[in-house]
């Protein structure tokens, strides 16, 4: 498998790019993890609010338990205190719905911050160096038969510019009628080369 050019220049800028790309990667997972914890902790509000409620309510309900315990007029005292209880659950679950949510939209936030980079990045530039790859094996591939050497001379004839052609070969299309050996490999390794395999 060729993963660069024979080509020098693009290799190098195919390095290049493949290590920009891992980076970039690299650095959006980095930057979600953390914005991720960062907007998590904003949830730690929501757990003082549940936490808060949830001892004010017990709190209550104990003191309301206490008082129940006074004879004749125990149940009468207690019971505003055991009212107040359910206000301050209601808080609790209030805290722990805020704290619910703070976490949801962490991880959805977290989340789009490196797979959108990344798809992106495999948009950009992973395809287009698969379609690389995948081209020139299948021109290496083609280039170690005549026929394939003949089917790379007509595919350069019909994909690469026409002053690239003319230069490879003066009369192309004369050339390729009469077959000349040598006018078709020249074709072929000029069809090589923009695969990016060596001739």
């Amino acid at each position: 498998m060729q993963l660069y050019s024979s080509r020098p220049v693009r290799a190098i800028w195919q390095a290049v790019g493949d290590l920009v790309s891992i980076a970039t990667v690299v650095i959006a997972i980095w930057i979600s993890q953390q914005v991720r914890d960062a907007i998590a902790s904003l949830g730690a509000f929501g757990t003082q609010i549940e936490d808060a409620g949830t001892g004010f309510a017990t709190t209550m309900t104990d003191a309301g338990d206490a008082l129940a315990q006074v004879p004749l007029i125990g149940d009468g005292v207690a019971q505003p205190f055991r009212d107040a209880a359910a206000p301050a659950g209601d808080l609790a679950q209030a805290g722990s719905t805020l704290r619910a949510g703070v976490e949801t939209l962490a991880g959805t936030v977290g989340t789009a911050l490196w797979l959108l980079p990344l798809l992106l990045v495999v948009l950009v530039w992973w395809l287009p160096r698969l379609r690389f790859v995948t081209r020139a094996r299948a021109s290496r591939q083609l280039a170690q038969t005549p026929q394939g050497r003949d089917l790379l001379a007509l595919r350069a004839l019909v994909a690469q510019p026409t002053a690239r052609v003319l230069r490879a070969v003066p009369d192309p299309v004369g050339a390729f009628r009469s077959a000349d050996p040598r006018s078709l490999e020249a074709l072929a390794d000029l069809e090589l080369r923009a695969a990016g395999v060596r001739a």
